[in-house]
């Protein structure tokens, strides 16, 4: 067995360069699924990881329909004997007192008073001392931007004073603006000891809500408590971690996973070209082998060994690669999002599934050059040469067949993108002979006569070349979709925000606003309309397998402001309004699992209660991930009866007049001034740094496949050694040789470039044009990847040419003419 093993290995390491090359691809592509996956697998680890952390251990919380409630009102669960430890807390607004000239609505904080900031319901991550609950609690965020340290005094206005005793981490609980631009539009969050906010505030014994923990899972508890607060401005809630309504992430995966699957099909088609080849090349020795008694099974074993021997190589030196670039990939991913996130990388699992994908994956690309290596006919082989020339009707089937599979991309299918993708390799060849033509006056101007040998060379391998070509097309025409994808977004979200986020500015209060403050804010100038913008939240709800998740119910009605998107809008108003009845976003809908006429489960402020779906509608609110309810319904039958935000219609030149205005007038309850602008900054801002991302992905998907085009040269090369052997005898010289090699190399990759784009351009077409995009995505092009695709394109072919041309520059007359 060791004997056969050392003949593989001598096989595939005859040829060095192509070997080296081989091993190249795989490596790379092992690396890039490898990074992926850990990136995957950290993302979702680092998103649970803050929502347990939000969550803590506490198994329900007492919250209420007002900003604050009695304690009295709890004293009952604080005394059950099955709660086992019990966490109030007290939400309040206040001012930092700063130096400089800073708005008020920078300078806006909530701070949260606890009752212990050791409790084990709280998870804060500490970074410089210690919760001692005598002094304040800061994110890192804010004790840079104040600059502060631990023993520092922090002031707030018309409070008071206290000193900094812990600096934490990232905690959604306190999550904070890292700079003053944010802080415009978001709150700083800190946290007290309860009884000195109280101290503070006067409200001696109020809370804003109560976690608690039970021995066993509580639902008998739970559903009298249920009773208990039917019909009162206090209810009870399961605590769930549910962090869809905060992160919409779906598409991240997808794009880990479409990034993975594109490399890896890279990878391998190199592999199948390098091993189909050599297959071809070696059909007299696999003949001999056969004659001198060698079984069918024996010669294809032995074309395996020597695949799984690149495989395991490629691996091995692969999956610690893609784990640091997975690691790499993953700071640069989460520096997109706005708070300093930390995050632990999760490599083991991925980086087993990683070592499987990497050598399963060689062998799977190469079964069919395994067989044929075994089906290899003794006679036929000693008789004929390798023909190596293309068929011309062979030809014209493919591109007959590939133009039928291109006119299905037309259907507005998921399907319709591996059409697109299929037909254009089948066409691949016939695209890459036009191209030849068209561009031979081009190639002759500038590598003079060595580029017309490089046009009549390209067709002598002409499927081998085409493939090459077509595999560095496709993924460039992938990486541009997903620059357009990117390009386009900001624009689709701007649109989808404007249609349904109901005004221009959103109030949000931390008492319910009254009449009096509607009719106080009409009175602005500036200030046209002002509308109740009423939610309820947390609700939590069950999906149809049972799974317990939690979103926000805003409520809806046709004299309102309009909260969603759907050509049938006022008649699902008017189905709302009939009967109490849910519709649902598109996501929460998604992840709901139901079908409409359907009902759902829901733990409402009056009880448990099941409510019909009548509808699925497109919003923004919360990227879809909530549900809506009449207003009538939401007041009576639901049990929420108040609103803690208002929806203002003004114009935008006056947003920061009317800013600063309410702020000054509303300061001693407001808790947050958000502006249209703000939040169409909030959300597109991620989507936007993903554009960086992008061009790296376009950089390497376009590296692996110049391996491809590098290979390809190589081999078309070592094939025609005696060929150039004799152009040299009859004059060529070695700058001649390299110029004949650049230019098949410069042809490949232009031609993989050029056609690269014109799909991307079609494959934007078309996903512009789907009703599954529901025009979210607008035909634009991502000039910056399509200019950066051609650069590196060409450049890396030419790199790749490069390493094949130098090879052939040294070649012996002598001994490549013997060797022929």
């Amino acid at each position: 067995m060791l004997n056969t093993w050392r003949i593989s290995w001598r096989n595939i390491t005859d040829n060095k360069k192509r070997f080296c090359l081989t091993l190249l691809a795989i490596i790379l592509g092992t690396s890039f699924v490898t990074a992926m996956l850990v990136a995957d697998k950290t993302t979702n680890d680092v998103f649970d990881y803050y929502e347990q952390m939000y969550v803590g251990n506490a198994d329900y919380w007492v919250l209420s329909d007002e900003h604050t409630y009695p304690e009295e009102m709890i004293a009952t669960i604080q005394n059950d004997p099955i709660v086992t430890h019990t966490l109030e807390a007290l939400d309040k607004h206040a001012f930092f007192e700063l130096e400089g000239d800073r708005s008020l609505n920078e300078r806006a904080v909530r701070i949260t008073g606890v009752s212990d900031q050791n409790s084990p319901l709280l998870k804060l991550p500490v970074i410089e001392g210690e919760l001692d609950n005598q002094g304040l609690v800061v994110p890192k965020s804010v004790a840079n931007l104040l600059g502060v340290g631990v023993g520092d005094t922090v002031r707030l206005a018309n409070m008071g004073e206290a000193r900094v005793s812990a600096i934490v981490e990232y905690t959604q609980l306190l999550a904070s603006p890292n700079n003053w631009e944010i802080a415009e539009s978001s709150s700083f969050r800190i946290m007290a000891p309860l009884d000195l906010l109280r101290e503070w505030t006067g409200n001696d014994h109020a809370i804003s809500y109560m976690r608690f923990q039970v021995q066993g899972d509580g639902t008998d508890l739970f559903q009298s408590l249920q009773q208990q607060f039917r019909d009162t401005q206090v209810f009870i809630q399961p605590v769930v971690a549910d962090d869809l309504q905060s992160n919409d992430i779906g598409g991240l995966y997808t794009f880990f996973y479409l990034v993975a699957g594109l490399s890896m099909f890279i990878s391998g088609f190199i592999v199948f070209n390098v091993i189909y080849t050599s297959v071809i090349e070696r059909r007299k020795e696999f003949a001999i082998m056969k004659s001198l008694g060698y079984t069918q099974r024996a010669v294809s074993k032995l074309v395996l060994m020597e695949i799984l021997l690149l495989s395991l190589l490629g691996t091995a030196i692969g999956v610690p690669l893609g784990v640091w670039l997975g690691d790499v990939f993953m700071e640069v991913l989460l520096s997109v999002f706005e708070f300093d996130m930390v995050y632990t990388l999760n490599w083991q699992l991925p980086a087993l599934m990683a070592i499987i994908i990497g050598v399963l994956f060689p062998i799977a690309f190469s079964l069919f050059p395994i067989y044929h290596a075994g089906k290899t006919s003794i006679l036929l082989t000693l008789k004929m040469e390798t023909e190596t020339k293309h068929s011309s009707r062979r030809l014209w089937q493919r591109a007959v067949v590939g133009a039928g599979l291109l006119c299905l991309g037309f259907f507005d299918h998921p399907a319709a993108y591996a059409a697109i993708v299929a037909g254009v390799i089948l066409l691949f060849p016939l695209l890459l002979l036009g191209l030849n033509k068209l561009l031979r006056p081009l190639l002759k101007q500038l590598f003079q006569y060595p580029g017309i040998m490089a046009t009549n060379h390209i067709s002598q391998q002409l499927n081998r070349n085409a493939n090459t070509a077509a595999i560095l097309a496709i993924g460039m025409s992938v990486i541009l979709l997903l620059g357009a994808v990117i390009k386009s977004a900001p624009e689709g979200f701007e649109n989808d925000i404007r249609n349904s986020y109901g005004g221009d500015l959103k109030l949000t209060s931390e008492a319910p606003w009254t009449e009096e403050d509607r009719a106080k804010l009409l009175s602005y100038e500036e200030i046209t309309a002002v509308e109740p913008f009423t939610e309820a939240t947390p609700i939590t709800w069950e999906t149809m397998s049972g799974e317990s998740r939690q979103f926000s119910v805003l409520a809806a009605s046709e004299e309102g402001p309009s909260l969603f998107a759907d050509p049938d809008e006022k008649e699902l108003l008017k189905q709302l309004n009939q009967n109490p009845s849910i519709l649902l976003g598109e996501r929460a809908f998604k992840e709901w699992g139901g079908q409409i006429g359907k009902h759902i489960q829901m733990n409402t402020p009056n009880g448990r209660q099941s409510f019909e779906v009548v509808g699925v509608v497109q919003t923004s609110h919360y990227s879809g991930y909530v549900a809506f309810m009449d207003e009538s319904h939401l007041q009576h039958e639901f049990g929420w009866t108040n609103s803690f935000d208002l929806l203002l219609t003004a114009e935008q030149e006056a947003y920061n007049t009317i800013r600063e205005q309410i702020w000054s007038e509303f300061g001693g309850q407001l808790s947050k001034v958000e502006t249209v602008e703000d939040e169409i900054r909030s959300t597109t801002s991620a989507v936007s740094g993903m554009n960086e991302l992008i061009s790296v992905m376009l950089f390497m998907m376009i590296g692996l496949a110049s391996i491809g085009t590098a290979n390809t040269l190589v081999m078309n090369t070592m094939e025609r050694i005696t060929e150039i052997g004799t152009m040299r005898a009859l004059g060529f010289t070695k700058q001649q040789v390299r110029k004949m090699i650049m230019a098949e190399g410069f042809l490949i990759g232009l031609a993989g470039v050029v056609i690269g784009m014109a799909i991307g351009v079609l494959l934007i077409f078309v996903t512009s044009q789907s009703e599954i995009m529901e025009g979210f995505m607008s035909f634009q092009l991502p000039v910056g990847n399509m200019v950066l695709a051609l650069i590196a394109g060409i450049g890396l072919s030419l790199g790749a040419a490069w390493i094949s041309s130098h090879s052939a520059s040294k070649m012996d007359i002598q001994s490549s003419l013997k060797e022929g």
